[in-house]
């Protein structure tokens, strides 16, 4: 899997290709931007809540548990020397017992993305030719 950021469009607004995607980020106007995209803090945001919804629903089919849906926020709440966190909210819709929204977020926690940033990273980087 690669991810390249393709070309500059305007500012610090890029096209970034990810497969047969693409995807456009940029920054806010309070940090030089034309918030013409979502900032890169917004697709990390992005991943965490849409690898939650697909984790449980993935779960939910496959033990036959009646979720209609999920509804993930996911804010990183701080960053810096302080710590990082994310704060994340889901509320699931559908007739379910107590016990299967217990299992549910219980399943939240092992979704990959979630997992990845829980584990941290080490990000070794080179110049290319």
């Amino acid at each position: 899997m690669s991810v390249e950021s393709s070309r500059i469009l305007n500012g610090y607004n890029f096209e970034i290709t990810s497969h047969d995607f693409k995807v456009l980020t940029d920054v806010p106007e309070n940090q030089g931007g034309e918030n013409k995209a979502p900032s890169p803090h917004d697709y990390i945001e992005i991943a965490l809540a849409s690898c939650t919804a697909i984790t449980v629903q993935m779960y939910a089919k496959r033990k036959g548990i009646p979720l209609e849906y999920s509804d993930v926020k996911v804010q990183i709440t701080s960053e810096g020397s302080a710590g990082n966190e994310i704060h994340r909210e889901i509320r699931f819709v559908g007739n379910l017992t107590d016990e299967q929204k217990k299992n549910l977020l219980m399943i939240a926690e092992k979704c990959p993305i979630h997992k990845f940033l829980s584990a941290g990273a080490k990000i070794k980087t080179e110049m290319a030719g």
